[in-house]
């Protein structure tokens, strides 16, 4: 069991520094994908082509948010309740009242983080396709909206809470 959710204003500095530890391995694995696809679309191989806009979502979603989802959630649900990022700076995951958070709170929890960027993929994928600009804003609104609101809720909130810490009623917390 963990301490309870610490009383006061959470310090900014080790969420920060977490969030760079965790950016740094999706920064990884973007690179991975990029040796891989790049020389194939480069080389004239179409992987996307002949793709409509659902199936074209789904792999983009299949091969960036889903991975990437799936190491946060394994982590912060796992022994540890911390992410790669989170271990290193000392933090963990708890639930509002300073429990261990179940794996359904956790994927609910990296849903609406990685929302923002899958909005944003999508938004991308239809501009590069040649899509008219009215079926791309609405989700580039949206990814800067949820990514906005959820900055400004960390900055200003006394816990740090961000926007998917909300909505699954969870905190990040110092490592017992």
């Amino acid at each position: 069991m963990l301490k309870k959710t610490q009383v006061g204003r959470a310090e900014l500095r080790p969420r920060l520094v977490a969030a760079g530890w965790d950016y740094l391995a999706i920064v990884a694995w973007l690179t991975l994908l990029a040796v891989v696809f790049v020389p194939l679309h480069l080389a004239g191989a179409g992987v996307f082509d002949g793709l409509g806009m659902v199936s074209t979502d789904l792999l983009i979603t299949g091969l960036t948010a889903l991975p990437v989802g799936a190491c946060l959630t394994i982590g912060e649900a796992g022994r540890r309740q911390a992410t790669w990022g989170k271990r290193r700076a000392g933090l963990v995951v708890a639930t509002v009242s300073g429990e261990r958070p179940g794996t359904a709170r956790i994927v609910v929890r990296n849903v609406v983080k990685l929302l923002p960027w899958q909005c944003g993929h999508m938004a991308v994928s239809r501009l590069a396709r040649g899509h008219e600009v009215i079926f791309a804003m609405p989700l580039l609104v949206a990814a800067y909206a949820l990514a906005g609101v959820s900055i400004a809720l960390l900055l200003v909130r006394r816990d740090r809470a961000a926007l998917h810490d909300l909505v699954a009623a969870t905190r990040v917390v110092p490592s017992p």
